[in-house]
């Protein structure tokens, strides 16, 4: 029986296939007629080549939906993408800010900040100067006599509470405090009142007081003017002796002594923003004297000595001198009195 033959579709059985012939060629076709509602025609676009990717999305009517770049879903990627890390970054943020264990971060680094900034200051802020009080009697001591000047402001001037102290600050003048004890007919006081607030980060424990001296000579001896008092007042509870080697802080007692150190009956402690005022009388009955105070205080353990002074400048006192080139006194009747050179007289 004879096997079916492979015959193309369409050609006689058992002729051989041969070259098509072409066949008419089809009319040329008129271009397409916008569609209704069309506003404006499409683009013009040159030749492409096969196989090419096309730059942007074309606008098609109809047709199947618009293709996008390679570029714009890159763009689109890493956009999303930076703001999924924004939101988490954010929210990370917002949880520490906000959870109980930042909190008790945030306080520890308000309360370091602190301890740094009062670390770097002084524990102890403290402001001193001279204190005289009205019922005192006082001797303003002068290197040198007067000049003519000085002498015409103190005698044909008016007296005024502050005459003293005015010719004191224009003829260096120390003012001191007499206290009119037989005992120490030489003895003067030189009275100074510290102003202390603590403002370390923890309590600030003054361990001692002293008084070191910078500068000693012989009493001055040019002239002094001497103020007397109705009435001698209550005295000072702290004196330093500045005859004394080592003059430390001590009791005065009721007969005008010197006695124990102050520190060892007494507790000078203070809280940060504390006050404390401290009333202290320096004595000598030889010298001329010009010395700062020391403080030495405990930080809870760590020690530092604090130097205070007259604002820059030691302070100074005297003690009476055998004899004076001029000596003035105030009057009771008003006004003030000269004597000639010679030795001090408490008179008025």
């Amino acid at each position: 029986m004879p096997q079916p033959t492979d015959t193309p579709k369409g050609s006689p059985a058992g002729t051989p296939p041969g070259p098509r012939e072409p066949g008419p060629a089809s009319p040329p076709q008129p271009p397409p007629t916008p569609a209704s509602g069309a506003g404006r025609a499409a683009p013009e676009s040159g030749p492409t080549t096969p196989g090419a990717t096309p730059e942007r999305a074309t606008e098609q009517t109809g047709g199947p939906p618009a293709q996008f770049s390679r570029r714009a879903v890159l763009w689109a990627a890493g956009g999303g993408l930076a703001s999924a890390v924004v939101g988490a970054v954010v929210a990370e943020v917002a949880s520490r800010l906000t959870s109980p264990d930042q909190a008790v971060r945030d306080d520890r680094a308000v309360e370091a900040a602190k301890q740094s900034a009062a670390q770097q200051k002084p524990p102890l802020s403290v402001n001193a100067y001279y204190y005289d009080r009205s019922d005192d009697a006082s001797v303003c001591l002068f290197p040198v006599p007067l000049t003519g000047e000085q002498r015409h402001r103190l005698l044909d001037l008016p007296r005024t509470p502050t005459t003293v102290t005015d010719l004191a600050a224009t003829g260096d003048g120390v003012d001191t405090v007499y206290p009119g004890d037989q005992r120490h007919p030489y003895r003067l006081f030189t009275r100074v009142r510290l102003s202390v607030v603590g403002q370390w980060t923890g309590p600030v424990f003054v361990t001692q007081i002293r008084a070191r001296v910078q500068r000693r000579s012989a009493p001055l001896s040019g002239a002094y003017v001497f103020e007397g008092s109705q009435g001698g007042g209550e005295p000072l509870k702290i004196g330093f002796d500045l005859d004394e080697p080592d003059s430390i802080a001590r009791v005065v007692t009721e007969k005008l002594e010197l006695g124990a150190a102050y520190v060892d009956g007494h507790s000078l402690t203070l809280s940060p923003g504390e006050p404390l005022t401290v009333d202290v009388q320096a004595q000598t009955d030889r010298s001329y004297c010009e010395w700062v105070i020391e403080l030495d205080v405990d930080l809870g353990g760590e020690r530092r000595v604090l130097t205070v002074d007259d604002d820059g400048r030691p302070f100074r006192s005297s003690s009476l001198a055998r004899n004076y080139q001029e000596r003035y006194y105030a009057k009771i009747t008003g006004g003030w009195g000269a004597d000639g050179p010679g030795a001090f007289e408490g008179r008025s």
